[in-house]
């Protein structure tokens, strides 16, 4: 597949570089039998020794040392990543058709963190559909991967593993603590997540403050991306959108049980989003309060002018508000920006 990217290195020679990063993965890739993991207890996460056995989404992986080239293949994780100074070296994105939606640039990187993976000169090694050439040619000893969602490629663990040692993270039904703790524990950058976990704890914590007056009369919430007239999602108290909406004293409007036991079809055992059709969505959104994930402001006006939400209370209230492009896929640098948003609609 070939493709245009802009953020391209030096050329090097394929079958070269692809030797090697398969040698890497077959001296450094962690043994996955029952033998091994036994051999290498996990360490303390602020030991910094290697080799240290690291808890994934497919169970315990041990790796040798401490990564220097890391590729992700999942453009959530990479944000993460970014935000822990991991020696990132190449990324996949988001497929051309989603470019222009306001909430990825050219290359289909998110735009909250896009500039800073410019500065680190992160190449964009596909878009979409995984390249395997790409990734070995990038020559990585560590390679990261989503468990679920549109940017998995759990499918291809088989041969991402041989190329260097692979790690799946399921972020579901994880806040972006939650993950960025799991990655820095991974790559050792645990005082870098506790920087920035504490940061953003004492946002949190000011903002909760600054909103309480406005949740007085009421704290339940709506979390949705509003899609009408197609089927929109309804974001649940585990959502990453959900737990942040918590913290801020934020109540996740519980949904009938119809919906909330609804088939989910392609969201299937996914327990972070619900599925409601256009028939169903009035009744579920029973919230004083509604945000709008992956909105902008036209969106706020679209709800309030929707003639089968004109009955539901927040819109009755006029307090509807988006969360802007960046709310979908929660990293350090969007959760900022959503609480910034949150404040400024409720004070």
């Amino acid at each position: 597949m070939s493709q245009r990217m802009p953020r391209r290195r030096g050329l090097v020679t394929r079958f070269a570089v692809a030797l090697g990063a398969l040698a890497i993965g077959a001296a450094t890739v962690a043994c996955s039998s029952d033998e091994d993991v036994a051999e290498t207890s996990p360490t303390s996460a602020q030991s910094g020794e290697w080799p240290r056995t690291v808890e994934t989404a497919d169970g315990p992986v041990t790796l040798d040392t401490r990564p220097e080239r890391i590729v992700s293949t999942s453009v959530t994780l990479t944000g993460s990543l970014l935000a822990l100074d991991a020696p990132l070296v190449g990324t996949g994105a988001q497929p051309p058709s989603s470019v222009g939606n306001s909430a990825t640039d050219e290359q289909g990187l998110f735009r909250q963190w896009a500039d800073v993976a410019a500065e680190r000169d992160v190449e964009t090694l596909y878009q979409g559909e995984i390249n395997v050439e790409r990734i070995t040619a990038a020559a990585p000893d560590l390679i990261v991967v989503s468990a679920s969602g549109a940017d998995s490629t759990k499918d291809s663990y088989a041969v991402l593993s041989r190329i260097a040692p692979t790690l799946v993270f399921d972020y579901t039904d994880k806040s972006w603590q939650e993950i960025t703790t799991q990655l820095a524990d991974a790559i050792g950058a645990e005082d870098r997540a506790a920087e920035l976990i504490a940061e953003f704890d004492t946002k949190v914590d000011e903002a909760r403050a600054a909103i309480a007056p406005a949740l007085a009369e009421s704290s339940e919430a709506n979390i949705l991306t509003y899609n009408s007239p197609q089927d929109s999602r309804i974001f649940t108290a585990v959502s990453a959108q959900g737990q942040l909406a918590e913290r801020l004293g934020i109540v996740t409007a519980p949904l009938p049980e119809d919906i909330a036991n609804a088939d989910k079809g392609t969201m299937a055992g996914r327990a972070d989003v619900v599925p409601a059709s256009v028939e169903n969505l009035s009744r579920a959104l029973p919230g004083a309060i509604t945000f709008i994930i992956s909105a902008d402001a036209s969106a706020e006006e679209r709800m309030k002018a929707d003639a089968l939400l004109a009955g539901i209370p927040s819109v009755q209230s006029g307090k509807v508000y988006a969360l802007g492009y960046d709310s979908f896929r929660l990293d350090y640098y969007s959760a900022n920006n959503v609480v910034d948003r949150i404040v400024e609609a409720l004070t």
